[in-house]
Order: structure tokens, then C-alpha cells, then sequence
């Protein structure tokens, strides 16, 4: 690693070097072109080719055309072969060819003086605040500006091609603002030009204009003056706002760009795997590579939105700048799906050991759960899989990685700690958090969330979970098969109260079997912290408890990453529940999108990494993915596991959509028996008259593998009558979705149709 650091300071000077180099070969091509325009008969020539073209036939216009695009990025003048395409082909035809052809060949001459000159002067912008401001104007109201110099007869339109292409002006707004500005002359030049008798008159240029010349001279005198007036005041603003930076800001940044080196982050308990996770997501020693003149892409935030947005992207051949502020992974590697999932397999071991004695398996007495040790092979576990999501090899995918804290800067730039990243598009995707609870004393008390928990090195004796949802559920089963004495406190009726009632109420059971002790319908007034232990006041059915602790986890509620981004100079709209994006994943800035925690409602990793993809499709290749298209699946990882896909039957009732519902009980599926995993059962329901699948709620130890295959029929509009006729092997717990689409076979053998049936084999026999 410490060698591919030490390569980013040559590799940068190497960059600006060609930069250098690629400037000063546009500049001996124009100075060539110019001087042979000088220099040779251009006048000569174009007068004969235009008198053979005009007799070429068919293939003229494209011969025109062809010769059109060549001379313009060669500096050759454009109305002379503009007014030869009328003289050639006439009004219409003319016209034609010489919108097509100007426009082609503008675009060319854009795009390579954007190639060759573009990186020499973002190295002139970064030092000079003047420049910068003038930049960031045209690159503010790109679109207004070409088209009045394109109306302007005081820009020459060989230079504007380049000039532009030099400049922020957006490709799209230059080329759209080119064919607007430049149509009105163009068609007053091919008119001339259909109307002199003579290809003379076109190469000396002795043609008479009248009326229309006229007004097109003051129409573009009067765009002269605006686009002056309006460069100047944007200019003027994006100076002030430059002068506005605070200086403490500015040499702070300057300081932190100096020093090149991010500042080091810790991860607790201070032990080698969390060491070693460090170095591979946070490296204390990384450097900040020199960054690009411009990106395709700048993604901020690397959790699986992130670095996924990131490692397609750059697959795809995108330049890819990638900043995080923490810890590469995201919440999925650090706080969330990887130590948890470890966290629970450790728990679910556990009951086994305690359930052995069922299938004949004699424990001996005192056996015991070694927490340290459960919390030190999660860490382990972390540490092994953290490869995967490192600064490292995102580096090797050909993405320069960031760490710092990104602020835009403008509608197309982010500044990372004094560096400016430039991009065509970017994604947020900065995810979100635990959400601070409004209990008086709870700061006070130290509490636990999902992303300190894993930090524990002694099992609490004593712990109170606020809020029964999937986080609380799923930690108090746990912890309470530990050995925690654990209080589950639920302000509603029962635990997972968005889950299908039947699924939440076998749940429900298993966490009081495990010990679990659940206070519903209660309110947590306050927490005192005192004598080494908190005190948490609840009110519950107009009663007043009170519970004494040894930790509290809070497991409710999300709150998005939004602080510190400086959304606002981007024109990024947002609100309590994090960026506002469209069904395409853009938000309110057309340049920037998001993905994942976010922005979206269901804060799931392999939702980020649905979304990611979309983003990838439509900021890249101007896609029309939707967010709203995607059929999502989720699982509950309790001990049994809830599994859903789609619509609940309340919510499809309540779209106006008639169902009917088939449910299969594990208890009557044999490898589910065989195994001892009779609680549960597979629930699907279908479009009332049709096999079309509507939403399904499984409840099995491993229903989170199982929900796929119903999640795979809604994706490819399989029903039910499919799934019937797929073999599924025996003996499996899979058994009981093919058992819920025969279920629905036979509804299909309906009295008449059994009696017609009947009839059939009588006569048959």
C-alpha cells in the first residue's frame, strides 16, 4: 500500500506535464491553420470545389458536409461554406447540410480543445480567484451565454468552438445553445447563397444581404452587449462569494492540503483486528491523490451505495473520484449487516446448545457463553472480510480515493478538504444513523446504538432496548440467550409492528421463550444515571415502573446523513427524512443524484446496492431506470426469521385490490418437522382470478434464503401455476412454497370442472 501512495505525487506532476503538452499542440494547430489560410489560395480552392460539388449529384450534401467539419476545426472561415451549400443545393437541402455540418464540426473543436486545454487552465482557475470567478459563470449560465455570442457577430465562430471548450460551459448546454444561436444566420447565409448567380460572388464574399442583413446585424449587436453585461455580473458574484470565504477557513484548508494526509480515526476496543480494519478502510497513512480536471463521477460516501456506484462506474470506464469521511464499508462492513449477522449466528448457537436435549444430545452442566470471545471473533470476521470495501483496492480499480469531508462547492463541484473535484455528474450517498431519542437524561446515561454495540467486551447483566423493530428485536434475542437479563420496551401493542401481525406474533413468542421481558404500550420518561447504574421511568398503562440497568441500546429510528455537505450551493433540495430525489434517483441539482439510506425509505444494503445500479444507468447513459419498478424483499434476522416481498394483504385491500391468500404451516412440511423448525409458515398472496403474485410473508429459521424464489417470480411475472410445476427437491423447508402453489392448483378444479373430468374417465373406462 505505502508503494502505491508514494506513486501519486509522480503520477500527478506526470498528468500536469501532458496537460502542458497536449496545450501546446492545440496551440500549433490553430497557429498552422491559420497560417495556411493565409498563407495558401483557401479562396481558390473552395470557389472550385464549391462548382464541383454543386455538380456531384447525390452525394454531395454529405461531400459538403464532410469538407465543412474538417475546415472548421481547422480555423477555415464557415460562411463562405455556408453560403455555398445554398448556392450548391439550394434553400432547403443547404440549410440542412450546413446546420448538421457547423453544429458536428463545433462539437469537435469543443470537445478537443476541452481534451487538450482544458487541464492546463483548471491549473491557472485553482490560483487565480478571478479567473475562477469568470469560470464559474460560464459554467453557471453556459447555455445563455452561447447562444447570444452564437447571435453575436463581434465572436468569430472558429474561435467560440474552442474558446468554450476551455471553459465549465456543459457540453449539452454548448451544443443545444450553438444550433439555436447560430440558425438564424446560417439560413440567412444558405439564402444569399441559393441566390447569387455566381460561385464568385461566394469566395470573395461580395454578396448583397439588404433588409435581412440588417436586422441580423443589430440583433447580434444587441446580443454583444448582453452577453458583456451578463458575463460581467455573474463574474462579479462568483468573486464575491470567493472574497466571502472566511480566512481561518481558507488557510485551514490550505493546511490540511499541505499536510496531504487525512487524519487517523479509531475503532474501539483499541485491539489488532480493529487495527487492521483501519488500515484497510481509514489508513492513517493515506495521501489524497492530485485530482483530476474533471470526473464523470464523484461519488460521496463509501457504503454499499457508495462503492458500488464507484466500482461500476469505473468498470464501465468512468473517471471516478470516491470520498468518504469515515470508514469505507459503511455502516453494512462496520455497524450493520457483517458484525450482527456474527453477532447472531453466535446466538442462535447458543440455542442450539440449550435445545439439544430434543434430539438426544446431552450437555454437560456449566457450559457457558464467553462473551469477550463471541465479540472478539466478530471483530475477527470484520477484519477478514474488510478487503473487499478498502481504500486500497478501490485505488486499483482506477478510483481516486478521498478522505475528508465533502462540501459543495458549486452546482458541479465538491471540495474535499481544500482540493476541488469537478464532475459531469455525482451521488450522495452518505447513508444515515442511529436517530438521537428525545428522553430527558438519556445523553447523559451513555446509551448504546447499532454502531457503538459491537464496541462491547463484557456482556451488560442487566439491558433495556428501546424500541421493538428489527435492531431491537433482533439484539434483545440475542443478548437475552447470552445470558443478559434483557427489558424490551415497545411503545405499540406488540414487537415489529409493520410486519404481517401472524409473523410478528410467532416472533413475538420466541423472544419470551429466550427470556425476554416485554413492556408494551409504555413511554420512557426519563433516564437517571446514578451509582453505577441507569434508571429508566416508564409510563405504562397510566402506571409509573421504574427499571434499573446496567446499559440501554436505543434501536429506533434512522436519521440521514445530510449535515456538512453544503447542499444548498448545489440546489439540492432536502428535508427531515434526507435528500429529495425523483423516481430516477436525481435530485433536485439535474448534475447530482442519490442512493441509499439516504434517500430512499427502505434502508436496506441490498436496496443501496438496487439503487446504485439505477443511479449508474441513468447518470452515465442518460438511462430511464426507476426506482419505483424494483421489487424489494427484506428479512428480520430473529430467530424464527420474518421474511416479505410486496404488498401485505392490508395494503392491497386498501390499493383496491382484491386477494386471496394461501398459507402453508411449516408444521406440516416434513424437513421442517425433521429439523424442529415447526413454527412458521409460508404465506403468498395472489390477484383474486389470476396465479399473479402480490406479496408473500415467510417465517422459517432460514426464511431470509427462502424469500427469493417468490421475490424472483414477482421480478419476472411468475405465478403461482409455475411454481407448481417447478420440482423442488425433498426433503426441503423449500417444500412449503410449492405446497402453497399447489394449494392454489386445486382451486382451479372447480365442481363443474370435476364433474366434467368425472364424465370424461367414466366414458374412458
Amino acid at each position: 500500500m505505502q508503494d502505491t501512495v508514494q506513486q501519486i505525487e509522480p503520477e500527478a506532476k506526470g498528468r500536469r506535464r501532458a496537460s502542458r503538452l497536449r496545450l501546446a499542440g492545440l496551440l500549433v494547430l490553430i497557429a498552422g491553420s491559420v497560417a495556411a489560410v493565409l498563407l495558401f489560395p483557401v479562396k481558390d480552392f473552395l470557389q472550385s470545389f464549391l462548382q464541383w460539388v454543386r455538380d456531384v449529384g447525390f452525394w454531395g450534401p454529405a461531400v459538403l458536409g464532410l469538407v465543412y467539419v474538417l475546415c472548421t476545426v481547422l480555423f477555415v472561415p464557415g460562411s463562405i461554406l455556408t453560403a455555398g451549400s445554398g448556392f450548391a443545393f439550394g434553400l432547403v437541402t443547404g440549410t440542412l447540410t450546413a446546420v448538421v455540418a457547423s453544429n458536428l464540426g463545433a462539437g469537435i473543436a469543443f470537445m478537443l480543445g476541452r481534451t487538450l486545454a482544458r487541464g492546463w487552465i483548471e491549473t491557472r482557475v485553482a490560483g487565480n480567484p478571478k479567473f475562477q470567478a469568470l469560470d464559474e459563470a460560464l459554467g453557471a449560465q453556459g447555455f445563455k451565454i452561447v447562444l447570444l455570442t452564437r447571435l453575436s457577430p463581434a465572436f468569430p465562430f472558429n474561435f467560440l468552438n474552442y474558446a468554450f471548450g476551455v471553459t465549465r460551459v456543459r457540453f449539452r448546454d454548448y451544443l443545444v445553445g450553438s444550433l439555436i444561436g447560430m440558425f438564424p444566420g446560417t439560413l440567412m447565409y444558405v439564402y444569399l447563397g441559393s441566390a447569387v448567380k455566381s460561385v464568385t460572388e461566394i469566395a470573395t464574399g461580395e454578396m448583397e444581404g439588404g433588409v435581412a442583413q440588417k436586422i441580423l446585424f443589430v440583433v447580434g449587436l444587441l446580443a454583444t452587449i448582453v452577453v458583456t453585461l451578463l458575463v460581467t455580473r455573474l463574474a462579479r458574484k462568483a468573486l464575491s462569494r470567493v472574497a466571502a470565504q472566511s480566512p481561518q477557513s481558507t488557510d485551514a484548508q490550505a493546511e490540511e492540503k499541505e499536510k496531504g494526509m487525512t487524519l487517523s480515526v479509531q475503532v474501539l476496543p483499541d485491539d489488532p483486528y480493529n487495527r487492521t480494519l483501519v488500515s484497510r478502510v481509514h489508513p492513517p497513512s493515506w495521501e489524497n491523490p492530485e485530482p483530476s480536471s474533471r470526473y464523470n463521477l464523484v461519488v460521496i460516501g463509501a457504503g454499499t451505495a457508495g462503492l458500488v456506484s464507484a466500482a461500476g462506474a469505473a468498470g464501465l470506464g468512468a473517471k471516478v473520484a470516491l470520498v468518504e469521511k469515515h470508514l469505507m464499508g459503511g455502516d453494512c462492513l462496520n455497524y450493520g449487516c457483517v458484525p450482527s449477522k456474527a453477532l447472531l449466528r453466535v446466538a442462535r448457537s447458543v440455542a442450539a446448545v440449550r435445545e439439544a436435549g430434543e434430539f438426544g444430545v446431552r450437555v454437560p452442566a456449566g457450559w457457558r457463553v464467553e462473551f469477550p470471545a463471541v465479540m472478539d471473533r466478530i471483530r475477527r470476521l470484520r477484519a477478514e472480510i474488510s478487503p473487499h470495501d478498502s481504500a486500497v483496492r478501490f485505488q486499483s480499480l482506477g478510483i481516486d480515493v478521498f478522505f475528508g469531508t465533502a462540501r459543495f462547492a458549486a452546482a458541479d463541484a465538491i471540495d474535499v478538504g481544500g482540493q476541488t473535484l469537478r464532475f459531469s455528474r455525482a451521488v450522495i450517498a452518505t447513508g444515515a444513523r442511529a436517530a438521537s431519542l428525545s428522553i430527558p437524561g438519556l445523553n447523559e446515561a451513555d446509551y448504546l446504538t447499532n454502531e457503538t454495540v459491537f464496541s462491547l467486551t463484557e456482556l451488560p447483566r442487566r439491558l433495556a432496548v428501546v424500541g421493538a423493530g428489527p435492531i431491537g428485536c433482533e439484539l434483545s434475542q440475542a443478548f437475552a440467550r447470552f445470558g443478559a437479563k434483557v427489558w424490551l420496551l415497545q411503545s405499540g401493542s406488540h414487537v415489529l409492528r409493520r410486519e404481517d401481525p401472524d409473523a410478528a406474533r410467532i416472533v413475538q413468542d420466541a423472544l419470551l421463550r429466550d427470556g425476554v421481558e416485554l413492556i408494551v404500550n409504555c413511554r420512557v420518561q426519563e433516564v437517571q444515571a446514578r451509582d453505577g447504574e441507569k434508571r429508566l421511568i416508564l409510563e405504562t398503562g397510566g402506571e409509573r415502573r421504574e427499571i434499573a440497568v446496567d446499559a440501554i441500546l436505543a434501536g429506533v429510528g434512522r436519521a440521514p446523513n445530510v449535515e456538512g455537505l453544503n447542499l444548498e450551493a448545489a440546489g439540492i433540495e432536502y428535508d427531515k427524512n434526507g435528500v429529495k430525489v425523483d423516481d430516477a434517483l436525481r435530485t433536485t441539482n439535474p448534475r447530482v443524484f442519490a442512493a441509499g439510506d439516504i434517500c430512499f425509505p427502505y434502508k436496506f444494503t441490498h436496496v443501496a446496492d438496487a439503487m446504485a445500479r439505477i443511479v449508474i444507468q441513468n447518470a452515465l447513459f442518460s438511462g430511464r431506470a426507476k426506482a419505483s419498478t424494483i421489487t424489494i424483499p427484506w428479512c428480520t434476522y430473529t430467530d424464527p426469521e420474518i421474511a416479505h416481498v410486496g404488498l401485505y394483504e392490508k395494503e392491497a385491500q386498501e390499493r383496491g385490490l382484491r386477494v386471496r391468500t394461501f398459507v402453508q404451516d411449516l408444521s406440516e412440511v416434513d424437513r421442517a418437522v425433521l429439523d424442529g423448525d415447526t413454527e412458521g409458515f409460508v404465506k403468498v398472496h395472489v390477484r383474486e382470478g389470476t396465479d399473479q403474485i402480490l406479496g408473500a410473508t415467510i417465517v422459517a429459521r432460514h426464511a431470509g434464503e427462502l424469500i427469493s424464489e417468490l421475490t424472483l417470480a414477482m421480478t419476472a411475472g411468475v405465478g403461482l401455476k409455475s411454481i407448481a410445476k417447478t420440482i423442488h427437491p425433498y426433503p426441503t423447508q423449500a417444500e412449503g412454497i410449492k405446497k402453497v402453489a399447489d394449494a392454489y392448483n386445486r382451486t382451479r378444479l372447480t365442481p363443474f370442472v370435476k364433474w366434467l373430468f368425472a364424465k370424461w374417465l367414466s366414458w374412458r373406462r
